[in-house]
């Protein structure tokens, strides 16, 4: 079996600093898609760093990852044991590997489209908005025009951008009495056709097949082949569930808490390399 110094599970911003703080031990970062990166490879708009997309500023990050990190892409933890053991899962094969410590940074989740306390079915043109940016990003899919986006958080202005830019007529429905998100995200709704139905919120999605419309809470109707989730985040902690350690568990970035800037989440994960370091020298003074 494998030992390793460090296992850090998540390739985002929050596993490549982490793992990076932590060049000189013998690490491990472990991530499930076939690159590292994280959320950051479907966000093209800019405002990471000075000024940059999200895969401009994971570029940035990953120049100088040092060459000794073990990184095992498309691989997924199955299993964590009290006895510091882990289960890998990767495309083709089953390994156990053991460490000394462990560094989760396994970023956070959208709340699923089923989780939405609204009347009707759940036809064909319900999403979240991560799934939305993901379409149009990486593979360039617009969804069907009007869309109705439920919720105001920076996702969700950043897809409403999104989908105007691709002439996607778009209604942002926000239960509060005002729009969320940070300003310089809302600031580009000014002067644009996009229509916003505060104090209020979904009731009620028609159509069977597919959408083909929503009913507010006020009474209002709104024509949409499109209706799209943007209801918040939950930091990812899955993995951990229903299980008690008998070790610490370094959490760190957006499955500890949600950060509003991707910087905030770096120097959480360099924090909680520090304090694996700690650990590990405490131990070999024993």
């Amino acid at each position: 079996m494998k030992h390793y110094d460090v296992l850090v599970i998540g390739g985002g911003i929050a596993g490549i600093s982490a793992a990076k703080a932590l060049d000189g031990l013998k690490v491990l970062l472990v991530e499930k898609s076939d690159r590292l990166g994280g959320i950051l490879n479907q966000c093209l708009h800019r405002g990471f760093g000075k000024d940059m997309t999200g895969p401009e500023y994971i570029s940035g990050i990953l120049s100088d990852f040092p060459e000794n990190i073990n990184v095992a892409l498309k691989t997924a933890v199955t299993d964590i044991t009290p006895q510091k053991t882990a289960t890998l899962r990767h495309e083709n094969s089953t390994e156990e590997i053991s460490f000394s410590e462990l560094i989760l940074a396994t970023g956070c989740m959208e709340r699923p489209t089923g989780h939405m306390l609204i009347a009707g079915s759940r036809p064909e043109g319900v999403y979240t908005a991560g799934q939305v940016q993901e379409m149009i990003n990486i593979h360039g899919i617009i969804p069907p025009s009007p869309a109705v986006i439920l919720g105001s958080g920076d996702i969700g202005l950043i897809v409403a951008k999104h989908l105007f830019e691709n002439n996607v007529e778009v209604t942002i429905v926000e239960i509060k009495d005002q729009l969320g998100g940070l300003a310089r995200n809302r600031m580009w709704l000014e002067g644009y056709d996009v229509k916003i139905m505060i104090n209020t919120t979904v009731k009620k999605i028609l159509g069977e097949e597919s959408i083909n419309g929503v009913v507010l809470t006020d009474g209002t109707h709104i024509p949409a082949k499109t209706l799209i989730a943007a209801t918040g985040l939950i930091p990812d902690r899955e993995i951990l569930k229903y299980k008690n350690y008998p070790f610490e568990i370094h959490i760190c970035g957006n499955c500890k808490e949600v950060f509003p800037m991707v910087e905030g989440v770096a120097r959480d994960a360099e924090r909680a390399a520090n304090a694996a370091i700690e650990n590990i020298r405490r131990n070999n003074d024993r």
